[in-house]
């Protein structure tokens, strides 16, 4: 679902900088594929860490479609991103779709900057990015509620997205409920579900000293993904550190 609602403008940019990296590819947070597949195919070699067991088994099912020469260029691990030992070194690491915000506590940030430097090859690069976060958002009460969308998912099949946002200003904490229903051409609502997410969001500057203060020194840093400078209108910030 989370991959469905993204517009896809992140897949080029990072496949750009990966095949200009000129040597080995890892992404934090690989997930289903999304990203790293189109690196494989794209003549990159890419090792993917994730820590859904369930996520990677999509993964291994989508890599089939692979070729032969393709999938000899892939290989991925079941590891938290927080934690991580490979025993090897990278030309570029990269840590998509902002799940670096997924890392809530203090010693799980700092332990996935200190094993991406460890893994970092010499003149090595890594990427990260986070949501910029909007004042207007932190301004609404918690319980409002979000209308996401509505969308058809298979011939008469539909699915609904809600969510409320729960906040801690002063920890810049956000707890996300999503509400989910299916439903028919008519209406009728066949299944519904929900989850729950805590993130740990950043504003520029915050997240700038938190990649100085790990030892990296910061390089660009992109509004969204078309390679302009960041703007306080962007919806991403992207860094680019050594």
């Amino acid at each position: 679902d989370m991959g469905a609602n993204n517009p896809g403008a992140d897949i080029a940019f990072f496949t750009s900088r990966a095949l200009a990296c000129c040597g080995e590819v890892l992404e934090l947070g690989c997930g289903t594929g999304r990203i790293t597949l189109p690196m494989v195919r794209a003549g990159c070699r890419v090792t993917g860490i994730d820590r859904s067991e369930p996520m990677l088994r999509q993964l291994q099912r989508k890599a089939e479609s692979l070729s032969p020469e393709e999938r000899k260029r892939l290989e991925w691990f079941h590891m938290d991103m927080s934690k991580f030992r490979l025993g090897r070194k990278y030309a570029l690491i990269l840590c998509p779709f902002a799940a670096f915000t997924y890392l809530v506590q203090e010693e799980e940030r700092d332990g996935c900057l200190r094993s991406v430097r460890e893994h970092l090859a010499p003149g090595g690069t890594f990427l990260v990015d986070a949501f910029v976060p909007r004042p207007e958002i932190a301004a609404l009460a918690d319980d409002h509620l979000f209308h996401d969308y509505r969308r058809e998912i298979a011939p008469g099949r539909f699915l609904e997205r809600t969510k409320t946002i729960r906040k801690n200003v002063a920890q810049r904490i956000n707890v996300l409920t999503r509400n989910y229903r299916v439903m028919d051409a008519a209406g009728g609502v066949l299944d519904s579900f929900s989850t729950t997410s805590t993130i740990r969001y950043y504003h520029r500057r915050e997240l700038h000293r938190l990649l100085e203060g790990a030892g990296f020194q910061i390089l660009e840093t992109f509004g969204d993904y078309d390679g302009q400078p960041y703007t306080d209108a962007a919806a991403m910030m992207v860094f680019l550190v050594s």
